[in-house]
């Protein structure tokens, strides 16, 4: 992975004092110009994807705000009624500092928020979506380990006080259960494949309202939920809806949910992961090569 020889200075902002929680990296001595970039994780809600992703495009030469939306001091504990205006508080924050073009880049749940985050916030230039899902899902309580999370019956996020529309799923661990013990892998897909089953279209993240281009980049088998039956969808929305701005879609066929560029050890969830080591690290490499050149060349 190419890396600029360049220093990063990190500023930790709070909700108490700056209205949302998030860590600030700049390269050294760089005065706000041109474009910012928010880094958003996914449900495992620490600081590891805003902290050190974000640190990785500050080395590039590209402004990084990680921002933390749930289980932080001032925010919900779980990713439950998650409120979007600290996403729209971060884009403030980054606009005062005399930063132009504002885009969202997101994984997993990251990238639902990041997507839903531009549908609403018109000051968001463009997206990166990586691994993402097309609608809004119940709320999830967090636990000691990933079946130990708990679906509610209330939504992920809010806007301006109110609940959005959701999909309410069930989860049921029995299969995923089944499918560890013989396929030796976490595999949650089926959950949100039954789900989508009796799909409500008014939880659809309105990706026509975005204002800025768009890069999906996705496994072709997520064993997570369906990234790509998700990214199909937005397509084919997006077609339908006249979009008029551009949209880049790079699935991957040796390549687990996780495309961030780190190397966690819950890549071993994953069979392929197991099995294709070097192609699996090299697909993580490229998603990350082809963000940094995609918001370069805007």
């Amino acid at each position: 992975m190419q890396e600029m020889n360049t220093d990063v200075e990190t500023k930790r902002l709070t909700v108490e004092s700056d209205g949302f929680s998030g860590l600030m990296h700049t390269p050294k001595g760089d005065a706000p110009h041109g474009k910012a970039l928010i880094v958003l994780g996914g449900s495992e809600g620490n600081e590891n994807i805003p902290m050190n992703v974000g640190r990785m495009f500050a080395r590039r030469g590209i402004a990084a705000l990680g921002v933390m939306y749930f289980n932080t001091p001032g925010l919900p504990r779980d990713l439950v009624k998650v409120p979007v205006e600290s996403v729209e508080r971060a884009v403030s924050y980054l606009r005062e500092k005399g930063y132009g073009k504002v885009f969202v880049y997101g994984i997993s749940k990251g990238a639902e928020l990041a997507l839903l985050s531009a549908s609403l916030i018109p000051q968001i230039s463009g997206v990166i979506a990586l691994s993402p899902s097309h609608c809004i899902w119940s709320g999830m309580t967090t636990g000691k380990s990933l079946l130990d999370k708990k679906v509610t019956q209330e939504s992920e996020f809010t806007w301006r006080g109110k609940e959005l529309p959701f999909m309410k799923e069930r989860i049921t661990y029995a299969k995923g259960i089944w499918n560890l013990l013989t396929g030796l892998q976490v595999d949650l897909s089926y959950i949100y494949e039954e789900a989508l089953s009796s799909f409500r279209e008014e939880t659809a993240i309105r990706v026509e309202d975005i204002r800025g281009d768009i890069l999906f980049l996705y496994p072709e088998d997520d064993r997570m939920w369906p990234s790509a039956r998700s990214v199909s969808y937005m397509e084919e929305r997006l077609r339908e809806k006249g979009f008029p701005h551009g949209v880049t879609s790079v699935s991957y066929e040796k390549a687990s949910h996780i495309l961030v560029p780190l190397s966690p050890k819950a890549l071993r969830m994953f069979r392929i992961e197991r099995k294709y080591p070097e192609e699996c690290r090299q697909s993580r490499e490229d998603a990350f090569e082809r963000s940094v050149g995609w918001l370069l060349s805007r």
